[in-house]
């Protein structure tokens, strides 16, 4: 490239020296320029590298040393200072919006381009490793091509020969089935993770969670990753900063997201930001200094902590974007080996082998095996304590029939007693409905006999008053249990 660059700047240079006469003969002009103006620079950065439109009036400029599209200005304000070296940083932004001014003849899911890409649509199928293209469909890799419009890459090598190296007894396989305390199922979810990392064109929708006491591995796991993906390649965010103002721009540019050590029950107030980059919807980037711009990032974003984060969004919207990876074994000093994390998951053979299986690994969405089923029931508890006191209370119900304001009651009483912070009566209200056992439904109807206090009010609260002469023939909202004979 830095020989093309010389080579256009030289020719160019020497043809502006020339001048046709009126009788087609060339001139040699006296002051002819010394340094190649805007349009030449722009055109000449056409004719050597690709480049791509994207919204809000950006470029990439496509590197064929490493396969990839470069968002960042800086890798063509370098190609700029080539062809160009007495270039100022407003000339060189002046080259740029020529190019993004420039029509395009294809039109493509987030840029324009004058090629067309081809197979290389199917964001699933190709993945761009150090030495190459890895096609998942056909299992067999391809050299760099500018048809394949990637903005990220990794930095480990594809060998399809790859094989498990074994390391004074210890290989990949088997520690990850220690890990998880012999759940293949989980063991299968992890691989398809490290899969999904690879990926920086694509998201599965999900954020991954890590979830452990300490001392559990799930720090090795994270940073196995990253020594695949090249820590360049990784935007180290964790859950709380995504709405910080200037925070989003770090993803630009990096193949996987991975938040290490997010603090435990930390409170989220505004997530709107994290949801949107997990499920690949639009989102705000203010880089300092730089106008901000809307785009789409579509990376695994992953997650670690010893207590799920609680967040004021506690709709469905939230929770389903959630997979959840408990890290159940904790190890001793004894059985905590050093080496792993320093030394084993550094090595070449091992990652270019956790590279080849997780490559060849193909599937549409994550599985959910039910050991993160359950821990996602329970971070909805703990997130929710309307969702925690349904719970913990209906399946202990003698009544047949419940008055809502004796659940209300219920739950207040309960609140204190966990030390947790209520929520108000309407809300209570509309989430008892929402959250309800399906043996149970909402109607208007006279508590009668079927509510049945003396053993559903518990003795060690007190507070709650029920006149048995009245008020089971008062109509009231209630809570019915189906399936029942009524009165």
């Amino acid at each position: 490239m830095r020989l093309a660059c010389r080579d256009y700047r030289n020719d160019w240079l020497e043809k502006a020296k020339w001048k046709e006469t009126q009788y087609g003969t060339l001139e040699q002009i006296n002051d002819a320029p010394k340094r190649l103006t805007e349009l030449a620079v722009a055109e000449g950065l056409e004719q050597i590298l690709y480049v791509i439109n994207l919204p809000n009036d950006r470029v990439a400029v496509y590197d064929p040393d490493a396969g990839y599209y470069h968002k960042d200005p800086s890798f063509a304000y370098k190609v700029i200072r080539l062809l160009e070296p007495t270039f100022t940083e407003t000339r060189s932004k002046n080259v740029l919006f020529m190019l993004a001014a420039t029509k395009r003849k294809y039109l493509y899911d987030g840029f324009s381009c004058d090629f067309s890409i081809g197979d290389y649509q199917d964001p699933k199928r190709f993945i761009l490793v150090k030495n190459g293209i890895f096609d998942k469909q056909l299992k067999k890799m391809s050299g760099f091509t500018h048809r394949f419009v990637a903005f990220s890459t990794i930095e480990t090598e594809y060998d399809p020969f790859a094989e498990s190296p074994n390391i004074d007894g210890w290989d990949v396989d088997d520690w990850l089935l220690d890990l998880m305390s012999g759940d293949k199922d989980l063991v299968h979810l992890l691989w398809q993770v490290i899969s999904a990392s690879l990926n920086g064109n694509y998201s599965y929708r999900k954020s991954i969670w890590f979830v452990g006491e300490g001392n559990d591995g799930k720090g090795t796991v994270q940073q196995l990753i990253t020594n695949i993906v090249g820590i360049r390649n990784v935007a180290t965010l964790k859950l709380n900063q995504f709405s910080e103002r200037f925070a989003l721009s770090m993803i630009e540019g990096k193949t996987v997201i991975i938040g290490d050590d997010v603090q435990a029950g930390v409170y989220i107030d505004e997530s709107s930001n994290f949801n949107s980059v997990v499920t690949g919807e639009p989102v705000l980037v203010e880089e300092k200094n730089k106008q901000p711009y809307s785009t789409v990032f579509k990376k695994t974003v992953i997650q670690s902590t010893n207590e799920l984060p609680r967040f004021k969004n506690k709709t469905n919207g939230t929770y389903r974007r959630f997979l959840i990876i408990p890290f159940r074994k904790t190890f001793s000093a004894k059985e905590d080996n050093w080496q792993i994390k320093d030394e084993y998951i550094n090595r070449d053979d091992v990652k270019q082998y956790v590279l080849k299986k997780a490559l060849e690994l193909n599937f549409t969405r994550f599985s959910e095996p039910q050991a993160t089923l359950d821990v996602l029931e329970e971070f909805k508890s703990s997130n929710d304590t309307v969702k925690a006191f349904i719970d913990e209370w209906f399946g202990t119900f003698q009544s047949e029939r419940l008055p809502v304001r004796f659940l209300w009651w219920l739950y207040q009483e309960w609140c204190k007693e966990e030390g947790i912070t209520k929520v108000a009566k309407g809300k209570f209200e509309r989430q008892l409905i929402k959250l309800l056992p399906a043996e149970w439904e909402k109607k208007r109807a006279k508590p009668t006999r079927r509510f049945k206090p003396s053993l559903d009010v518990p003795r060690r609260y007190t507070g709650f008053y029920w006149d048995n002469d009245n008020d089971p023939n008062t109509t009231a909202v209630c809570l019915d249990k189906k399936l029942l004979v009524t009165d």
